[in-house]
């Protein structure tokens, strides 16, 4: 149960294998969805040789992959107001523009924490 009337950050929480592959090659988009309000960016999960240039995001921002004190990584997926009502809340992470194969991506969840 999310707290009324705060703003949140969703964060997913992540690590990348040592044999990883395919991470690197394209930046990711993700999204995030609650009700009309919709905050997409785009992120490169894992930085190598194979990067290609951001280009123009256009209105997205490009997010940051984050080293956490644990041992995982975070980035955040976007945020939102919790009001009075109860709402869905969507989140998305795709590659879909490149036709490479991915693998070596850890998934320990996703966090919901205040904004300050």
């Amino acid at each position: 149960m999310l707290t009324p009337n705060t703003t949140y950050g969703a964060y997913l929480i992540m690590k990348i294998s040592e044999r990883a592959y395919g991470l690197d090659l394209m930046a990711s988009e993700i999204t995030l969805e609650v009700g009309n309000h919709i905050c997409s960016s785009n992120v490169f999960l894992q930085h190598g040789e194979g990067s290609k240039e951001m280009g123009n995001l256009g209105n997205k921002k490009e997010g940051s992959v984050r080293e956490r004190e644990d041992g995982w990584m975070e980035v955040e997926l976007g945020e939102f107001y919790s009001g009075e009502k109860d709402e869905q809340v969507k989140m998305s992470l795709m590659e879909v523009k490149g036709c490479h194969l991915k693998g070596g991506l850890l998934i320990e969840g996703i966090e919901f924490r205040p904004k300050h």
